[in-house]
């Protein structure tokens, strides 16, 4: 195929994309295994494999990868990310900073000490989720809430 900046962007190792070679048929789901843009000047060269379909996240019918998988919508409005300022969406396990940026520091808490790690100072605030599995909570500064959601690990 050619090699554009279209091509070289969607066809990376481990993509995945349908063909139809029939009509009559359904599309077969591919994965490239490898890809040569330095070989011939101008061509894009893609070694796929056939791959198993996703039938939860892509769109079968349209032959479209991930069509079905939604993009998380932020539960917090603009002041309160403004205010609060750190990942909305975080994964488990991991140390996270906010800071406070409005007028009065109050007392930071979390809705979970059971199962969040809290160190704060001042405007400062660490958090870390130390569970494996997903779920969300409150981070809490004075009379600020901020929601935060803990993605899955994969």
């Amino acid at each position: 195929m050619p090699k554009n900046k279209d091509t070289l962007k969607q066809f990376k190792r481990y993509a995945k994309f349908y063909l139809q070679e029939d009509p009559n048929e359904d599309k077969v789901c591919w994965r490239v295994e490898a890809v040569d843009a330095f070989s011939t000047e101008g061509i894009l060269e893609v070694v796929a494999v056939e791959y198993y379909a996703n039938e939860t996240e892509d769109d079968t019918d349209a032959g479209l990868v991930g069509a079905n998988i939604t993009k998380a919508e932020n539960p917090n409005s603009d002041l309160i990310e403004n205010t609060i300022n750190g990942e909305t969406f975080i994964k488990p396990k991991m140390t996270y900073s906010y800071r406070f940026r409005g007028r009065i520091v109050g007392e930071w808490s979390v809705s979970r000490p059971d199962i969040v790690e809290l160190i704060a100072d001042g405007r400062d605030a660490k958090i870390k989720w130390t569970n494996n599995y997903s779920g969300q909570f409150d981070l809490i500064c004075g009379d600020t809430t901020k929601t935060i959601v803990v993605e899955s690990l994969f």
